[in-house]
């Protein structure tokens, strides 16, 4: 997807930023002072969960978008281009490396691209600090410290089986759980195990409690596991609502991803946390609770536009002062409702 009506062609040196995540690729052309002027978006471009060549022509896309929408001469116009790559890991392997630059390149992306870890550009998403801690908690969790805004340690990001303490499918887990424990005990059903019952068992309503159990233990065990993450939300809204279960959810995802960023930071340190994800940006609950834990000990900001954490990134290899937060807001502002997140 990109955004229609071309931009005129441009004045000065241009920088792109791209964040490639596992969902969603989104690309950002921009100019030093971070005036956007091309936006694009594709899938999820991570070479490890979406296999190298999905992830190389879903990257070409995005890239080639927002140059595209950027208007005549971009491309001559670049002059630093940042991406942050979900799996940016499988570079190690040279073919894998290759294949990536390849995609850059057929996009129309002449000079050497830096290649990061989108944790690094969710980091300077929130803040133009060079050091701190990034929290991602979406489908999975990961906290990762930031020194000279590069990953130095993390914490969790184990994935669903043995780790990702707090994140979406850690929560919808246990969403599962205490709705279908709920109904074998013959409770009457709160708003959270009503919840997850019209979400997974929409047929379930006229079973028997122990039945309905069962019947949602089935239709759970039946669906790929990653898709309890979907259960998420629900919590979110039951905890409002004032169900208990849903409460002790939220509380509990809380401390533990209090817990990976205490784990990665020294005792005593007053650097950022930025905190960035679906589950920290969407559910009211958990973030509130997080924020509780946190803020006594660190500042604690949010995440904005990830692609344009990507594209300051860039800037600052074309020349831009790192101290500048005039020009890194510009940069990270949330995308406009016409032209969707970022």
């Amino acid at each position: 997807m990109t955004n229609p009506h071309p931009s005129p062609s441009p004045s000065g040196p241009l920088v792109l930023g791209v964040d490639a995540g596992g969902t969603r690729t989104r690309a950002l052309v921009a100019t030093l002072s971070g005036h956007r002027l091309g936006e694009a978006f594709s899938e999820g471009a991570n070479p490890n969960s979406h296999g190298v060549e999905p992830a190389a022509q879903r990257m070409t896309e995005a890239v080639a978008g927002a140059l595209d929408r950027a208007g005549p001469g971009a491309r001559q116009a670049l002059a630093a281009t940042a991406v942050g790559l979900a799996g940016v890991s499988a570079l190690a392997e040279e073919a894998v490396r290759a294949r990536m630059e390849t995609a850059l390149g057929q996009a129309g992306v002449e000079a050497d691209a830096v290649f990061t870890g989108d944790d690094e550009v969710a980091f300077a998403s929130g803040t133009c600090e060079p050091d701190g801690v990034v929290l991602i908690a979406g489908t999975g969790a990961i906290a990762a410290r930031m020194q000279e805004r590069a990953r130095t340690r993390v914490a969790d990001g184990l994935g669903w089986l043995v780790g990702d303490a707090g994140s979406g499918f850690w929560i919808g887990h246990r969403a599962a759980r205490a709705g279908a424990r709920q109904l074998m005990a013959g409770h009457e059903a709160g708003p959270l195990t009503r919840a997850v019952v019209a979400h997974a068992l929409p047929e379930g309503e006229a079973l028997a409690p122990r039945e309905r159990a069962r019947a949602l233990a089935r239709a759970l065990t039946a669906a790929p596991p990653i898709d309890l993450a979907e259960l998420a939300p629900l919590v979110s809204r039951a905890c409002e609502q004032g169900d208990a279960s849903a409460a002790h959810i939220v509380a509990r995802a809380a401390e533990h991803l209090a817990g990976s960023v205490r784990s990665v930071r020294e005792s005593g340190e007053r650097t950022p946390v930025v905190l960035a994800g679906g589950v920290l940006a969407h559910s009211g609950p958990v973030r509130a609770a997080l924020v509780r834990e946190l803020s006594p000990e660190a500042p604690v900001v949010t995440a904005g536009c990830t692609a344009g954490g990507a594209a300051w990134t860039a800037a600052l290899r074309a020349g831009l002062s790192p101290g500048d937060r005039h020009t890194h807001a510009a940069f990270t502002q949330p995308s406009s409702p016409e032209h969707g997140p970022v």
